[in-house]
C-alpha cells in the first residue's frame, strides 16, 4: 500500500506544480486548497491555505529561464506533503486521482525534444494533413 501511496504523492505533485505554471491553475486553486485542508490541516484557515499556494505559484511562475531545480524541490516538497495527507486521510486520494486524471495531458500525446545540430529544412510532425502543405 506504501508504495501505491507513494506513487500517487509523486504522480499529484507533478501536476499540481506544472499546473501552478499555467493559466489552468485558477480553476483548480480551490480544488488543491480543498485537499489541503483535510487531514491534520482541516482545522488551518482557508485564506492561510490559499496564501500558501499563491506564493508557491508565484515562485515557478517567476523562475528564472528553466530551472528545473526550482520545479525539483517544489515537487519533492509537494511529494511530502501529499504522501502524509495521503496517510492521514485515505479518502483522499479518490480526490487526488480525480485532479490528477482531469489535469494530466491526453493518453497518446507526443513530447519531443531535438537537441544538438541544426535544421536546413522545415520539420513537419502530424497525425494527418489534409491539403497541400508548402514550405517555402
Amino acid at each position: 500500500m506504501e508504495v501505491e501511496l507513494a506513487a500517487l504523492a509523486t504522480s499529484g505533485a507533478t501536476t499540481v506544480v506544472a499546473l501552478m505554471a499555467t493559466e489552468g491553475w485558477n480553476a483548480v486553486r480551490s480544488r488543491v486548497a480543498a485537499l489541503l485542508q483535510r487531514g491534520s490541516r482541516a482545522q488551518e484557515d482557508p485564506n492561510r491555505v490559499e496564501g500558501e499556494l499563491e506564493l508557491e505559484r508565484r515562485e515557478v511562475a517567476d523562475r528564472d529561464g528553466d530551472d528545473a531545480a526550482v520545479i525539483a524541490d517544489l515537487e519533492a516538497v509537494w511529494r511530502i506533503r501529499l504522501r502524509q495527507l495521503l496517510r492521514e486521510d485515505p479518502s483522499a486520494s479518490a480526490a487526488l486521482r480525480e485532479l490528477i486524471a482531469e489535469n494530466s495531458p491526453a493518453r497518446g500525446a507526443v513530447h519531443n525534444t531535438i537537441s544538438g545540430g541544426g535544421f536546413q529544412q522545415g520539420v513537419i510532425q502530424t497525425g494527418s494533413i489534409h491539403g497541400d502543405v508548402h514550405l517555402g
